[in-house]
């Protein structure tokens, strides 16, 4: 049992840590007002609204301020951060993965490989320093502020390094938001809704923007099918997560300076795993008609498992976590940083998509081919 020791010590703990927890969970629910404030056709998602709005605020507020949050915070952008990592897994099912086909596997380690090899040797050549580039890779490549939120405990960024990144996927994955649907509308024939999709799921970076990008899609050209088929390429894409940050930690010396992808592989990306894993054991054993873990009906089962992933893992731990991200930055980081990283993530967004369009419109050629 405790003695009155420890429970004193956890007692000075919370008190040290509550400012900044309370700052970091008030402006994560800032940013969802925001968030929903804006037009919905708009797309934007709440999370990098509370980091900017963190950014705001940590910038205006005092010194004082700033110190006394600083404990919460720090616990923040680790532990919540990372339990929300963990639960944002439970989105992420095999089942829905295969449901657009085998080929959307390698067309996704195809778009994924491409910004994770070339986009830290332009950060490079760019004179970024070697974890922002290593951030503005995952968040490119793989699921935006998610993959960014996740890299960076493990090389150990910065918050500094992190807000940029932040910055770069919000910009430049709004841009193809926009311009994605009319690509192709122009490229891909009629009515092929699978790999319109998968081009959207493929090119965009943030869940949350591909939703956009693939509902404004469908209604611009009435066809709702490639909302279905981006969602399914983009979870394809999220899995690359559980690769990327091992092997980003490797390279940059996170993970205690581990040395090999084993030994760099983070607790909390382990976790992401096993929620994933659980998920899709569950999916199967409903789709085989039976219950999931013999407890939960189908229904009930997606209903729990995506307000673990969607609502509690997404909307609030890793909202709140990198909402102190967004508090811990300094603005000063932005005029230092100059505009190097947005030419680097504009090359990389451009990279990503691109190669997403190839893969896209050759599985589309073949498929036609092939019938």
């Amino acid at each position: 049992p405790r003695g009155p020791k420890t429970n004193l010590s956890m007692l000075s703990q919370l008190a040290k840590r509550a400012p900044g927890l309370a700052a970091a969970a008030c402006t994560a629910g800032g940013g969802a007002v925001v968030a929903k404030s804006l037009p919905a056709d708009w797309h934007v998602n709440s999370v990098p609204a509370s980091i900017v709005l963190g950014a705001a605020a940590a910038n205006a507020a005092p010194a004082a301020v700033r110190e006394a949050i600083a404990p919460g915070l720090k616990f923040a952008t680790s532990t919540i951060l990372r339990s929300g990592i963990v639960l944002v897994g439970a989105k992420l099912s095999a089942a829905q993965v295969l449901a657009l086909g085998w080929t959307t596997v390698p067309a996704a380690a195809c778009s994924v490989g491409a910004g994770v090899v070339a986009i830290p040797m332009l950060a490079a050549r760019a004179g970024l320093t070697p974890k922002l580039g290593a951030l503005l890779a995952a968040g490119t490549s793989i699921c935006g502020v998610t993959a960014i939120g996740a890299t960076a405990p493990a090389i150990a960024a910065t918050q500094a390094e992190v807000a940029v990144a932040v910055a770069n996927v919000v910009a430049f994955g709004s841009f193809g938001m926009l311009a994605y649907p009319h690509v192709a509308h122009a490229l891909f024939p009629e009515g092929d809704s699978k790999h319109k999709g998968l081009f959207i799921g493929l090119a965009v970076h943030d869940t949350a923007q591909v939703m956009g990008c693939a509902a404004s899609y469908a209604e611009q050209y009435a066809e709702e099918a490639v909302v279905s088929a981006a969602a399914v390429a983009k979870l394809t894409r999220n899995v690359f997560l559980a690769g990327v940050v091992p092997l980003m930690a490797v390279r940059h010396g996170g993970a205690a300076g581990a040395s090999s992808f084993a030994a760099a592989l983070p607790t909390f990306v382990l976790g992401f795993v096993g929620a994933a894993g659980v998920r899709s054991l569950g999916d199967t054993q409903c789709a085989s008609g039976g219950r999931a873990f013999g407890v939960f009906a189908a229904d009930e089962w997606k209903a729990n498992a995506d307000w673990l992933g969607g609502v509690l893992g997404t909307k609030i731990l890793l909202a709140t976590g990198l909402a102190g991200v967004g508090l811990s930055v300094d603005a000063k980081a932005f005029r230092s940083a100059g505009l190097r990283p947005f030419a680097v993530g504009a090359a990389g967004a451009s990279l990503v998509g691109g190669v997403g369009l190839a893969v896209s419109l050759a599985l589309s050629r073949a498929t036609r081919e092939g019938e």
